[in-house]
């Protein structure tokens, strides 16, 4: 009978869940028509950005399209095309959304508590910490860089305090939900006269997007400290050749924030968009987008201090 109804193994494969509603060659051909049209249905929602399949034919609660959920790994890029579908045992949490008058109460709750520890809970001396901005604690001393705050004795080649001959990024907090910096590489890591090497700014983009990851994290679960964050992957596109010894703006914001909120299901995860810029020379002039990147930062362990 299946050779003569001609039904591809994929409709198959959707119609066994439900072969106890099979009574005789007519039902048998009604589902089979229905999973056909279900799959063709499904591939032009798909196409459509339609999440939501259709039910089989006596299936009201529509058990085929919710048992085959599946988080989306998605290439970063594509990330501008459709939005993540997370899995259900995941939060959400990105620029996008604000937070409610609730969750703001909650989260300056927890930074009065942790403030009462007597735990240093902005090193950095920011006016856009989120205990600052919540009225929790106040400022005093001069700002320091996230690296400078937290990890003084790093000897990360790109934004190691404490390395002898790194690139010694330094990036502050900004209002965009993300972290600034400036820096102005050296014409040894040139890879053509006047040309700086692609993966020295690799590198920039990297150890910016990591922290700008890292300081998200700690600021959403109210941590006195940033969490050690890796990279799982970054796609990175040169628009200009980038000159060395100028000054170079390096910017970020986050773009999605996915934080796991059961214990073992999977690690939280920032994806960041970075840039790098010529800053210009001359009054009125723009910056000149050089390079970008888009790259996405897990969270590996609870603490990043070295």
């Amino acid at each position: 009978m299946l050779r003569t109804l001609g039904t591809s193994a994929s409709t198959w494969a959707t119609l066994l869940p439900h072969s106890s509603q099979i009574t005789g060659p007519s039902q048998l051909m009604q589902l089979a028509a229905g999973s056909t049209r279900l799959l063709s249905t499904g591939l032009s929602s798909s196409a459509q950005g339609d999440t939501q399949a259709p039910s089989l034919p006596n299936d009201p609660q529509g058990s085929c399209s919710s048992n085959h959920q599946q988080e989306e790994h998605a290439h970063p890029t594509s990330t501008r095309s459709r939005p993540y579908h997370h899995h259900r045992y995941y939060s959400t949490f990105g620029p996008g959304g604000r937070p409610s008058a609730q969750d703001e109460k909650d989260d300056r709750a927890r930074w009065k508590a942790l403030s009462s520890q007597e735990k240093e809970i902005n090193p950095c001396n920011s006016q856009m910490h989120p205990a600052v901005r919540a009225g929790v604690i106040t400022v005093e001393g001069q700002e320091l860089s996230v690296q400078e705050a937290y990890t003084a004795k790093s000897h990360c080649f790109g934004c190691g305090p404490s390395h002898p001959d790194g690139l010694h990024l330094r990036s502050y907090r900004t209002m965009k939900n993300g972290l600034e910096a400036h820096v102005r590489i050296p014409a040894k890591y040139c890879a053509f006269p006047g040309i700086l090497n692609g993966g020295i700014l690799s590198s920039l983009l990297e150890c910016h997007g990591n922290w700008t990851a890292a300081i998200a994290l700690m600021d959403k679960a109210c941590l006195p400290k940033p969490p050690l964050t890796l990279t799982q992957s970054m796609f990175v596109t040169y628009k200009e050749p980038t000159p060395p010894e100028k000054e170079l703006l390096v910017q970020s914001q986050v773009v999605s924030l996915k934080q796991s909120t059961r214990p073992g299901q999977g690690k939280s995860s920032v994806e960041v968009q970075v840039q790098i810029f010529l800053v210009p020379t001359e009054e009125g002039e723009a910056p000149k987008l050089l390079v970008q990147g888009l790259g996405v930062f897990k969270r590996l362990g609870a603490l990043r201090a070295l």
